[in-house]
């Protein structure tokens, strides 16, 4: 499994930070289906993408994870 970093500022638009969990390998950000763990020491969010069925996590900061929080 990959795994990345977030990189969304907490005061960017809903696009922004959807685009910032696109795919690593094929780069789509529609076909992407994210789970995420907001609670604890270390927040992520497991992706998985549709269309080439890669899968990753995303770790966030304290603020990142709030604002994804928030979408959800």
């Amino acid at each position: 499994m990959l795994g990345d970093i977030a990189r969304f500022s907490p005061h960017d638009p809903d696009a922004l930070v959807v685009a910032s969990l696109a795919c690593p390998v094929c780069l789509h950000s529609g076909s992407v289906r994210w789970e995420a763990s907001l609670r604890g020491y270390d927040p992520s969010v497991r992706c998985r993408c549709s269309s080439c069925h890669q899968r990753w996590r995303v770790y966030l900061a304290p603020e990142q994870a709030l604002r994804l929080g928030l979408m959800v």
